[in-house]
This record gives structure tokens, C-alpha cells and sequence, in this order.
């Protein structure tokens, strides 16, 4: 399905000119969006999504994978600032904010999103923010891009939830480390939850419980943490997200689990296998079975199950998730479900 916000915002950036310009991309740009923007000297990328970054080396700009870090750079930087607004509001604030601290006098932030995104209200913030009007372009399928140029700053940041800052989540005895800019952040999330209690109930199925787990699409590192607590093994978390992979490693350490956190492309370089592989899948309600992300998921659980191991996921009750793995494993069972969610477990 074609973005038709990047569509708009697309040849502003493929026609820029010589000032220093910045482009902020994260999982709604995708390799081929990439391939359609020429590389430029002037242009710098950033990327919070490991995927993207790798794409971005290999077109050949100056990219950087990074939690929308702007540390490095020095105020009234750059003369424009491209972006296609992200699926959280705080991410969206903090780019703002650092619009109005990075841009130059005079210098232009565009951007760019779908109406149930929320982008007449970022358009109007933003503008109240840099003291300016926006000037804007409505596309199809309710889609705007405005250009607003720094006037002088108007008004107090918007609220970004303390995006540069970590905070903590609470799981009963267990805190977690975690902040804006990963999945469910502020939140135990509960299909998460349900894996686990499944997985303590579960382990009996095995001869030798698991000495080898892996953590696929780990976010702040909740399910490792806590089959930590009663399962003792090596774990290795990984998710594509570098938001996520630092709060993780913060976790793992202030837990003392044994293993390791890695960002990677859906485990795309692991060649280790696991015992165990536990995975609460990204965005339950985007997780489309006839996507490209559900056949990697499995492919890769399929890849880097050891003989006699298993593969626990946990998807929303409606998704057939099944039907997509059939073909994969040899076993394919439901073992447990509520009125929300299923657990699917997976063997060769």
C-alpha cells in the first residue's frame, strides 16, 4: 500500500538545494521510498530503525542510527528539516522541539502525515511553536504537507513525555527501564504478560528445560526479564529498534541476566540457536498474516530453533496466525487463549 504522505513530501526533499538539510526517517519509509531520494553532501539521515539505516548505507547517504539524538549537532544547524510524522505522538513532539532548537533563522521544517495521524494538530503546534504560518498542501486521502519556517520561538515545548530521559515501568515486584520511542513504553503490555504465565506452565513439555532463549522483537527486554525469574538460561534479546536495544541492555543488567542484547533485521545476522524462542510480535493489530513481517517472524523462528525446541508467540485471538506457520513446522498448537490473545507453539 503506498504512503501518499511520503508522496507528498518526496520531491521537496528529492528536489532540495544547497543548505544543510536533515532527514529523520523511521519504519513508515521504506528500502524502495529510500531508493527514489538521490544522496546529497548537505544531507544528513537519521534513523531509529536498524532496517532503515542499513538501506540508508547502501543508497549511500551520510546516515546515522540513533535515537533521534540531535547532541551532536550544534544549535541553528540547518537550514531544512524533512520529515514523515511517526505513529507516536511523543516522537513527533521531540522532532518538533528539536526543530525549533536545530533550524537555522528563517530555515524550514516540512512535514508530512495522514489527518487520523493527528497532522493538523502537529502542523498547528508546530507553527505556534516557530512563530510562523504554515504554508500547506493537501493531498489525498485526508494527507497534508506544510512547510513552516523558523520565525522565533513562540511558545514552550510540547510535551514529549521527557523523550531524551529514561523512566520506569512497574510489574508487580519488577521495575523496568523504558521511555518513549519503544512500543508500549509506559505499559506492561498484557498479551506479554499472558505469554509468560503460558511459558511457566508450559516448560514441563521439555525433557532438559531450555538453556538457550532467544527474545524476538524484544522492546524493553519484559519477557526475558521475566522468564528470568524462573527460568535459568543464557538469553539473547534483539529487536530492530535502537530505542528499544538501550533500554534493554539497561534492563538485562539491572536484572543479571546472562546473555546478550544485539539490534539487528528480524535476526537476520544470529546464527545461534535456542531452546526457547519467545516473541509478542510488533503492533498485535498491524500484524497482517498475509505481511512480509509475519512470514519473517516464523521464517526466522523456523531458522534458529535448535532440534527438540520450541517457539512460543502470542498474537491477538482474531489473527490466524496458524495458517501462515503451517507450512513452516511440523507442530503447530494453540496452547492457551483468553478473550484477547492465543499462544502459538511451534517445533520442527
Amino acid at each position: 500500500m503506498k504512503d501518499l504522505a511520503w508522496q507528498l513530501l518526496q520531491p521537496a526533499l528529492q528536489q532540495q538545494g544547497n543548505g544543510q538539510a536533515l532527514w529523520l526517517v523511521d519504519e513508515n519509509i521504506t528500502e524502495q521510498d529510500i531508493a527514489s531520494i538521490t544522496p546529497a553532501k548537505n544531507l544528513q539521515v537519521i534513523s531509529n530503525r536498524y532496517d532503515v539505516y542499513l538501506a540508508l548505507q547502501k543508497k549511500g547517504f551520510k546516515a546515522a542510527l540513533s535515537d533521534y539524538d540531535f547532541s551532536g549537532f550544534e544549535l541553528s544547524s540547518f537550514d531544512v528539516i524533512y520529515y514523515r510524522v511517526s505513529k507516536e505522538k511523543a516522537v513527533v513532539h521531540h522532532i518538533i522541539n528539536a526543530a525549533a532548537r536545530y533550524l537555522k533563522p528563517q530555515g524550514e521544517l516540512l512535514l508530512a502525515g495522514y489527518k487520523n495521524e493527528g497532522i493538523k494538530t502537529y502542523v498547528s503546534k508546530a507553527a505556534a511553536l516557530l512563530g510562523c504560518p504554515a504554508d500547506k498542501q493537501r493531498g489525498p486521502q485526508s494527507t497534508l504537507l506544510a512547510t513552516l519556517t523558523r520565525e522565533a520561538i513562540a511558545a514552550d515545548p510540547l510535551d514529549d513525555k521527557n523523550y531524551t530521559e529514561f523512566s520506569t515501568v512497574v510489574a508487580g515486584d519488577l521495575s523496568f527501564i523504558s521511555k518513549p520511542g519503544i512500543f508500549g513504553w509506559n505499559k506492561v503490555d498484557q498479551g506479554s504478560v499472558f505469554l509468560i504465565d503460558t511459558l511457566a506452565n508450559y516448560l514441563g513439555i521439555f525433557e532438559t528445560l531450555p538453556e538457550q532463549v532467544i527474545d524476538l522483537g524484544c522492546g524493553y527486554g519484559f519477557l526475558s526479564v521475566m522468564a528470568h525469574q524462573f527460568l535459568s538460561a543464557d538469553y539473547l534479546a534483539t529487536d530492530n529498534n535502537i530505542t528499544a536495544i538501550n533500554a534493554c541492555k539497561q534492563n538485562f543488567a539491572k536484572h543479571k541476566l546472562s546473555g546478550e542484547v544485539l539490534i539487528d533485521n528480524c535476526a537476520e545476522a544470529i546464527s545461534k540457536q535456542a531452546d526457547l524462542i519467545i516473541c509478542n510480535p510488533p503492533f498485535h493489530q498491524g500484524f497482517d498474516i498475509e505481511g512480509d513481517l509475519t512470514r519473517r517472524f516464523l521464517q526466522t523462528c523456523k531458522r534458529l530453533l535448535a532440534p527438540g525446541g520450541r517457539g512460543l508467540f502470542v498474537v491477538n485471538s482474531f489473527i490466524p496466525l496458524e495458517k501462515k506457520a503451517a507450512p513452516l513446522f511440523s507442530s503447530v498448537e494453540t496452547v492457551a487463549s483468553n478473550k484477547s490473545f492465543k499462544v502459538i507453539a511451534l517445533a520442527l
